[in-house]
């Protein structure tokens, strides 16, 4: 049985969903399908999509990559020794946890060795956004100079993480390549059509301040709706409810947006701050009632932000 999903600190964002058809098939009738290890379940989503029913998708983490034990799920590992390929997001924390799992050795900052599986990194070409220089604490994470690892709470970065894994899953069926690749564009161009409306959906609440309990909402900035206020500590480490509050508190932000496993002290300790607006919102479409695309957990975000302004 699977755990809780733990979240920490950042900021936050919002979108909406993209309505996908259902995406070619390549392989002749019997073929076995390509067994694909997702490090992000948001992602997985797009694997399934550009890769249609030629794929086997399974999501190997649980919770916020930044914690400090970060572990393969218990209930897919023999899967993942048995995986065609994995599809990871460039951040060294997920390595080091799969690399472990794969070959027995946890190693600081391991990278993917050659070999079976091959590894798809997701994150080229994508654009990172918020430097996580601290707004709260003063301490950066060497790890995260570059910028937040959430790149994909941007949608502007799905149609380059389709086409990374159209690219990826073509090395492993050269034949299905152009297939792929078309189920990436078409996935790519629903999407471009959707972010110009969401944006249109959040000029309306560009007044919000907004602050999220759970990581990398703030990748959502892109799209110019709410102001995203950030506080963070060291990563995958939570200070204390009357700490967080404090320093909270002191950027005014008018609405928390609380995942559903922030701990119960800390969104009893925001609600009983005068003046703000508390509410819950999934951060993986595994805590959306029924999603199964990439773009329900935004329509979700979105929703849930429209609800905010109107109280």
């Amino acid at each position: 049985m699977r755990g809780p999903r733990r979240t920490w600190l950042l900021g936050v964002g919002a979108a909406v969903l993209v309505t996908a058809t259902l995406p070619a098939t390549v392989f002749a009738a019997g073929a076995r399908r390509v067994s694909v290890a997702v490090a992000e379940p948001d992602i997985a989503a797009i694997v399934r999509t550009v890769g249609g029913g030629d794929v086997e998708v399974f999501s190997l983490f649980e919770g916020c990559i930044l914690r400090k034990d970060l572990m393969v799920e218990p209930g897919v590992l023999e899967r993942l020794a048995r995986a065609d390929a994995v599809v990871w997001t460039g951040f060294l924390n997920e390595s080091a946890a799969i690399t472990a799992s794969l070959t027995g050795r946890a190693k600081t900052g391991e990278r993917p060795k050659a070999g079976t599986p091959p590894w798809i990194d997701v994150s080229r070409g994508v654009t990172y956004v918020n430097v996580p220089t601290s707004t709260c604490f003063g301490y950066v994470d060497p790890t995260l100079a570059a910028g937040d690892p959430f790149f994909w709470l941007n949608p502007e970065n799905g149609g380059v993480i389709a086409h990374n894994v159209a690219e990826g899953l073509g090395d492993l069926r050269p034949e299905a390549r152009p297939t792929y690749l078309k189920n990436a564009a078409e996935f790519s161009s629903a999407l471009e059509k959707d972010i110009l409306r969401w944006k249109e959906a959040l000029k309306p609440l560009a007044h919000l301040r907004v602050f999220c309990t759970q990581c990398g909402w703030q990748n959502l900035s892109k799209l110019k709706g709410p102001s995203i206020v950030v506080c963070k500590s060291s990563p995958g480490e939570l200070p204390t409810p009357a700490i967080l509050v404090k320093h909270v508190m002191e950027m005014k932000p008018e609405v928390i947006l609380l995942d559903p496993n922030t701990p119960a002290e800390y969104g009893k300790a925001f609600r009983e701050q005068p003046g703000l607006k508390v509410m819950e919102v999934a951060s993986s479409i595994e805590r959306v009632p029924e999603a199964t695309s990439y773009s329900a957990l935004f329509d979700n975000m979105v929703r849930v932000l429209q609800e905010a302004a109107r109280r």
